[in-house]
């Protein structure tokens, strides 16, 4: 189709959703833990505070992503970005002061309420107006969003910070503001999501085994994950003796993975669907997660961090483009939100017991080694579901 390339009808949505999922997702979740050092060096926050507002941030994700349906039912679609994408940059704004514990903590959980938003509003917008053979690429520019974040806070996070706190969150916070403009100067009108029926019966996709099968694959990686962005680099940093320095560039390179991997990801999707692609990147990510576990080469840590971590990103732009194939574009949103709030939940739960077992055992080897046997389970459920479930939506394609 020629119109789809065009600047309406495939780039400018596409580079709304990328703003979008950079303000929301990008810097609102994975924006703050750079600038810990610096906020404790200045004297702002003891640690303790800090890595509290970190699980606030989370749980703010889990309560923005819950409501976003809701609030986008309220406000309507395009408000209700415009809402979020606001919040977000004034909790980066206010942040570029000292302030009490309380206020700092609950800005964090407004910052990842606003991702949790985003996240589920934005993807579905983005596909409606995307032509269909174009509309895998299309995901993946939008979610390599999330992966700049990452790849930003490893990087100009950190510079900004060694002036003071103060300046890197006013950079951030204007960063941030930018983006927003070019988000709505450049989102497509969109229909707010149907409210269901408390009547009716529950939509047929509530029970097709494939979307369990794929809620199982996208949750197990979830869990799966959760070691290589708690205690990977800390552990080849400093328990395999490579040091800072190597821990940080390591990150870097999961960064641009992050980037990269939808994008890839997008493509091979339009050519062999959603589907073989998921499997895949769950298969890539269950390989790297367990590496850790059988070797201490530098270079297949590094290999490592790149699949287990980097590839998360591919993971759910594929998750969500799957999602639409099963269920169709009507209840798109309804069960992206479904499968967001499952992931992170799932992901919080397994952070503490992670936590827990690497305490109890002190073996980092058995830590990843169940990590990728848990990403494999998930992919095995997958399979097995995906035979059973329901021919995906023709108005999907």
């Amino acid at each position: 189709m020629p119109q789809a390339w065009g600047w309406r009808d495939f780039f400018a949505p596409v580079l709304a959703g990328y703003c979008g999922l950079l303000i929301g997702v990008g810097m609102g979740r994975f924006g703050y833990p750079p600038l810990i050092p610096a906020m404790v060096e200045a004297g702002w926050a003891s640690p303790t505070t800090l890595h509290l507002a970190g699980a606030f941030n989370l749980a703010g994700y889990i309560v923005g992503a819950g409501t976003a349906l809701a609030t986008a039912r309220a406000l309507g679609v395009r408000p209700a970005i415009t809402v979020a994408a606001a919040f977000a940059v004034l909790a980066f704004a206010v942040s570029a002061t000292p302030l009490p514990a309380w206020a700092f903590i609950a800005l964090r959980a407004l910052s990842g309420a606003t991702g949790g938003v985003l996240m589920i509003v934005i993807p579905p917008v983005v596909a409606n107006v995307v032509a269909p053979s174009h509309r895998g690429r299309a995901n993946g520019l939008a979610f390599a969003g999330v992966g700049t974040g990452f790849v930003l806070s490893g990087t100009a996070v950190p510079a900004f910070a060694a002036g003071g706190p103060a300046g890197a969150w006013l950079a951030l916070a204007a960063a941030l503001a930018i983006a927003s403009v070019v988000m709505m100067a450049f989102l497509p009108r969109s229909a707010p999501p149907v409210a269901a029926n408390r009547n009716a019966p529950a939509p047929a996709w509530r029970r097709d085994p494939a979307f369990f099968g794929l809620a199982a694959a996208y949750c197990g990686a979830a869990a799966g994950y959760v070691p290589h962005t708690i205690f990977f680099v800390d552990h080849v940093a400093r328990d395999l003796g490579f040091g800072l320095a190597v821990g940080g560039w390591i990150w870097v390179a999961a960064g641009i993975t992050a980037v990269l991997a939808p994008m890839v990801a997008g493509l091979a999707a339009d050519r062999f669907g959603y589907g073989p692609v998921l499997r895949v990147i769950v298969a890539l990510m269950a390989i790297g997660a367990a590496i850790p576990a059988l070797t201490h080469n530098l270079l297949l840590l590094t290999l490592s961090a790149m699949m287990a971590g980097g590839l998360m990103i591919g993971l759910g732009s594929s998750t969500s483009g799957r999602t639409r194939e099963i269920v169709g574009p009507a209840a798109h949103t309804a069960a992206w939100a479904l499968q967001t709030v499952a992931f992170a939940v799932v992901q919080a739960a397994a952070a503490y017991g992670f936590t827990a077992l690497l305490v109890a055992t002190g073996s980092y080897a058995l830590v990843f080694a169940l990590a990728g046997g848990i990403m494999a389970t998930g992919l095995a459920l997958e399979l097995i579901t995906a035979r059973r479930g329901r021919a995906p939506s023709p108005d999907a394609q």
